[in-house]
């Protein structure tokens, strides 16, 4: 009986939600296939050059990967007892146990601060899916562990292990290939996950809420869990709504290595490790039609979609420039012209009472083709956020410092 004939089985019994059968398929495509080994799928095509990005917490800069294609790896394996185990569960049609089997990344469930009752509501809305897809070079084996997927963005997780960190150091790939249906034309950051997260002052805190301790090397990181392995989350971003949802993806991780203020500093296992999959999420998000003006900047909030994960908003903003001057590296005096930019969000009242507002998480902002008055911003958030609870949002309105109030906010309350 193969794993299709299970399924019916179970279900002339049980009626299973579709979210348990296409996590009973996910399952049984893990079990089914054994090994790691040394092959990866098919060999990617292309290249992109290497972004860096600002480090967002503490002005500390990280290296950031870059994009590529993808490769089939193969599942990890299991006994009958997980087969048995996974049958009880569906015709039990318990989702949370299942759930509990293709267990959460670290790096989304702590760095994104996700509640049980929040995991259980995004798989059952099949926004996050996992793809378990292992791929294994020079004894360092690479998983695609999780990933959560909306209109316009997608967070990916890879668990690396096998690889000894330094100490003191910190990894990264010389590169990263990305395409989406063939095609890269999105932006993307990545980075290995260092168990650090926006604290309520805007700094970083610990995610587990453990005072922040500085190594002697100056890290106040850390990328190893108890296991040994690590994490390296990968965000992609796009002004196409619906860009990514049920989309073919192919990565590429090319060498792994160190990095130190931003540089790379050299490779210690030279080899590619690749990965194909469908990227499931989902496509749909809250939206909300309104005309609120923020204060006398000139703005006027007209759209807002939102998801868990993510932010939305177009403004009436009519077109102003303004000039900026300063001094370059030679001590030269330059200026440039720019436009004004709208109060930006930056995060959200909670019907309880509860501010978050330091949510905005790196995405894209400016206005579109033409000499339109529309100003759009598009925002991963840091957390998942449970939509129902939202009473407003907040945007930019002076400077913060310290733990911010609603003072310091334009608040749009939502119809």
């Amino acid at each position: 009986m193969d794993r299709t004939d299970i399924i019916k089985a179970l279900k002339e019994d049980v009626e299973i939600p579709e979210v348990v059968q296409d996590k009973a398929m996910a399952a049984f495509d893990i079990i089914r296939t054994a090994g790691g080994g040394e092959s990866c799928g098919k060999e990617g095509q292309r290249k992109k050059e290497s972004m860096e990005k600002e480090d967002r917490v503490n002005g500390k800069g990280k290296y950031r990967e870059h994009r590529g294609r993808r490769k089939k790896g193969k599942g990890f394996s299991a006994g009958k007892a997980a087969v048995l185990f996974l049958a009880a569960a569906l015709a039990c049609g318990s989702i949370t146990t299942v759930a509990a089997y293709l267990r959460w990344s670290r790096s989304l469930e702590e760095g994104m601060q996700v509640t049980e009752e929040q995991k259980v509501q995004l798989e059952e809305e099949q926004a996050v899916a996992f793809a378990m897809q292992e791929c294994t070079k020079q004894g360092v084996k690479i998983t695609a562990e999780q990933s959560i997927t909306d209109n316009y963005f997608s967070y990916i997780v890879f668990r690396v292990e096998g690889y000894g960190l330094a100490e003191g150091a910190e990894p990264a790939f010389e590169r990263m290939d990305v395409s989406v249906d063939g095609k890269d034309d999105f932006d993307y950051m990545a980075s290995f996950y260092d168990g650090l997260v926006i604290g309520p002052d805007g700094k970083a805190a610990n995610a587990d809420g453990s005072p922040l301790v500085e190594d002697k090397y100056g890290n106040i990181g850390h990328m190893v869990m108890e296991d040994g392995s690590m994490e390296y989350m990968v965000m992609l971003h796009s002004d196409v709504r619906g860009y990514f949802v049920g989309k073919n993806i192919h990565v590429e991780l090319h060498n792994l290595g160190t990095v130190a203020k931003a540089e790379y500093l050299g490779t210690e296992i030279e080899d590619t490790w690749t990965f194909d999959w469908n990227l499931k999420g989902k496509d749909s998000m809250k939206e909300y039609r309104m005309q609120e003006m923020l204060g006398d900047s000139g703005a006027t909030v007209k759209k807002v979609e939102l998801s868990p994960v993510s932010i939305h908003v177009e403004y009436v903003f009519p077109r102003q420039t303004v000039m900026e001057e300063g001094v370059n590296e030679n001590g030269e005096s330059i200026s440039a012209e720019f436009f004004a930019e709208p109060p930006m969000f930056m995060g959200m009242k909670m019907k309880d009472g509860t501010l978050y507002p330091w949510l905005a998480n790196g995405g894209s902002m400016g206005y579109g083709d033409g000499n339109t008055d529309i100003y759009s911003v598009t925002f991963a958030l840091d957390r998942v956020i449970d939509l129902d609870q939202v009473e407003s949002l907040l945007f930019r309105k002076d400077d913060v410092r310290g733990i911010p109030t609603e003072e310091n906010f334009y608040v749009v309350p939502l119809p």
